[in-house]
């Protein structure tokens, strides 16, 4: 990879940086900054895709479920990461359940064009 490529690979990084942050703190207004306007999350698990609107609609839901679930996330070693995609792995610990999520992202002009995500495990034991 090029010295231009691993500059955009870590600059993909940050946006992913801030996103969990967001996410996590359920940041209505930086999530909808990082999200392109024709971004489109698929929550392949429930079989859903969301719009951009459609999505930071659906965080009054999240927040509440965001108040008692303890996060953290890693880029994805094992998968290939571009300026264009990353992954991450996300731990999800619900007071009832952990839950470990595969979340594929894609890239355009500095923003999120797409997510989609998916279950890879009930535990966080490996993360």
């Amino acid at each position: 990879m090029s010295v231009a490529g691993v500059a955009a690979v870590r600059a993909e990084n940050g946006i992913l940086e801030r996103w969990y942050t967001a996410l996590f703190d359920v940041d209505r207004e930086a999530l909808s900054e990082l999200l392109a306007d024709e971004a489109l999350i698929r929550l392949e698990d429930l079989g859903v895709t969301q719009t951009k609107a459609e999505y930071i609609a659906s965080l009054d839901e999240w927040e509440e479920i965001a108040r008692n679930t303890n996060f953290a996330w890693q880029i994805d070693a094992e998968a290939p990461q571009d300026p264009d995609q990353a992954t991450a792995l996300v731990c999800y610990q619900f007071p009832d359940n952990d839950l470990m999520m595969r979340e594929i992202f894609s890239f355009g002009d500095g923003r999120i064009t797409g997510s989609v995500q998916s279950a890879v495990g009930d535990t966080c034991e490996e993360f």
